[in-house]
């Protein structure tokens, strides 16, 4: 399963109430989340007193927060959660997890359906715009616009 259909398959389970959404989505699936500084990441998923959890770096925005936890739960539900194990992996292999957890991130936190009701309109919004209204990035904004 790919990263897009994933995530829409998140989205009809747990449907989008908007750009904070994802900190209920993060309860619902019972996954815990801190705030931290760290130095080596922007975000890990790992286990914390027997439940999974991530760990996003608390100097980021509040938009690359959502950005690193959606991408954090793009490793959770393709390849285990635990990143830390991924030091001695193949490189091939590796970059590959990246761009399916990039994929999903992209789709979940900027759902199909919403972006094109958006964008399928006679004055579309500008992506400073679009990405305001997601709550993300304009950089992470222009990737999920080159996605389709």
């Amino acid at each position: 399963m790919r990263g897009k259909e994933k995530a829409n398959k998140i989205l009809k389970e747990y449907p989008y109430t908007g750009s904070d959404w994802i900190y209920e989505l993060l309860d619902h699936l019972g996954i815990r989340y801190f705030e931290e500084k760290l130095d080596k990441a922007s975000a890990i998923i790992t286990s914390f007193e027997g439940k999974t959890a991530i760990i996003v770096d608390k100097y980021s925005s509040s938009k690359r927060k959502r950005e690193y936890i959606a991408h954090e739960l793009g490793h959770y539900f393709f390849h285990t959660g635990n990143m830390l194990f991924y030091k001695g992996k193949n490189p091939l292999m590796v970059s590959r997890d990246e761009r399916r957890a990039e994929e999903f991130a992209l789709y979940l936190l900027v759902p199909e359906d919403r972006l094109k009701k958006l964008i399928n309109v006679l004055d579309p919004p500008s992506i400073e715009e679009l990405a305001e209204e997601f709550g993300v990035t304009v950089e992470f904004m222009a990737k999920r616009l080159e996605e389709g």
